[in-house]
């Protein structure tokens, strides 16, 4: 029974120093030219890990159109997502050149999010 139990202890210990953790995007509301935020109860959240950027409806159900601009103001990519509340879809940057980009989610009643990130 200890063999068994250090074996377990053992294994947790690796598991949780191989995990991958994804960075998350901040996203700020921006309405009218002002800014707001970060924002707590934002509808929907993006994370990116190995040029993958999976964004979250958490309650938000409808359109989403998905825009991303590169550090010169360039749209890189845009997209039109239909999202149901608790639901994701992904975005593959994967090809993107390296360097800061800015990704514009704007929802049905026009109010957008936005948030910044880095491909490397």
């Amino acid at each position: 029974m200890r063999k068994i139990l250090s074996f377990i202890i053992a294994m947790m210990a690796f598991v949780s120093t191989s995990v991958i953790y994804a960075e998350n995007i901040v996203l700020i509301i921006k309405n009218d030219g002002t800014e707001n935020g970060p924002r707590s109860g934002v509808p929907i959240s993006a994370s990116m890990e190995d040029g993958i950027i999976t964004t979250e409806s958490s309650t938000y159900s409808g359109t989403i159109s998905v825009i991303i601009k590169d550090e010169d103001g360039e749209t890189v990519l845009t997209t039109v997502e239909n999202v149901s509340s608790n639901s994701q879809f992904t975005t593959n940057v994967t090809s993107f050149a390296d360097g800061s980009y800015t990704i514009y989610y704007t929802l049905d009643n026009n109010t957008v999010y936005y948030g910044e990130f880095e491909k490397n």
